[in-house]
């Protein structure tokens, strides 16, 4: 298996050191890789290293159907050099914007072992935006968001904009047929069926009619507050033109990636911070996980 090198320096936020240990302090299941995109710009991939890994590939493909035979790798990077108890990948080769999917297949290769472990393909959905608590955006949140959530949005899918331990908003496309729009959501929780309650279930908030901004329905939090780890779980709620009600089954929203808005104005990393993965020794034999 040949894996193609591609590295740049990006922009990303703030120092290197403890994304590793953040991204992962709070995650059940260690095997996912940790993806920090600047919208359009740049790629992060962070790793945990396991005892005796020497190294971590990884083979992406964006917005493509695995099924086809045609598939093209947008991105086939790996990485022997570990840093702060992570591999760690950069590249501005492949701009990731909002609804993008990202199919991907991860590698790894053990000391004293010839054959190189391949994993079963997993996901990474970028659809909301989740923004480091270090990252100072040039302006707040709310403009241009509106427009992005009314492009290839599903119904009743709202845009979610997570700052990090700060304010949050979600931004609804406004249809023709929708007269108005209410949400309703729970921190890391579950929506309970009615017939489980004995009281009504506490609500982390619950707008029964959000405002209308630039052709959106549009609601600014400042509490609750998420982080990395989060997951909102929401119903949305409302009336249509005709009268008939709107109750969306629940849906949840995980704050698994830092996806940030190209809006936002990052520190830019010393050279000496950079990490250049090199290519592994070419394997004897593939094996799969």
């Amino acid at each position: 298996m040949k894996l193609f090198l591609l590295i740049s320096l990006c922009c990303v936020t703030g120092s290197l050191a403890g994304i590793c240990q953040d991204a992962f302090k709070h995650s059940s299941d260690l095997s996912r890789p940790f993806f920090q995109v600047v919208e359009g710009q740049a790629i992060e991939i962070y790793y945990q290293k396991r005892a005796n890994q020497e190294m971590f590939g990884i083979k992406i493909y964006k917005n493509q159907d695995m099924r086809k035979k045609d598939l093209h790798c947008d991105l086939c990077v790996n990485a022997t050099q570990v840093e702060d108890g992570c591999f760690k990948i950069k590249s501005t080769v492949l701009p990731v914007g909002p609804r993008d999917v990202l199919k991907y297949i991860t590698m790894s290769k053990y000391t004293g072992k010839p054959e190189v472990k391949v994993a079963p393909t997993r996901t990474a959905e970028f659809t909301d935006y989740v923004i480091p608590a270090s990252c100072v955006c040039k302006s707040p949140p709310g403009p241009g968001y509106c427009g992005k959530a009314s492009d290839k949005i599903t119904e009743y899918r709202p845009l979610f904009v997570f700052h990090e331990g700060a304010t949050s908003a979600a931004y609804l496309p406004k249809a023709p047929s929708t007269a108005e729009v209410g949400l309703q959501a729970l921190k890391n929780a579950n929506f309970l069926p009615a017939k489980q309650q004995k009281v009504p279930q506490k609500l982390d908030f619950n707008v029964e009619k959000l405002s209308e901004r630039d052709g959106c329905y549009a609601l600014d939090l400042n509490e609750p507050r998420f982080a990395l780890g989060d997951h909102i779980n929401f119903v949305v709620t409302g009336k249509k033109t005709d009268g008939k009600k709107i109750r969306t089954d629940p849906r949840k929203a995980y704050l698994n990636n830092y996806f940030i808005p190209s809006t936002c104005t990052c520190q830019q990393l010393p050279q000496q911070n950079l990490v250049k993965p090199t290519p592994a020794p070419a394997p004897a034999k593939l094996s799969k996980n």
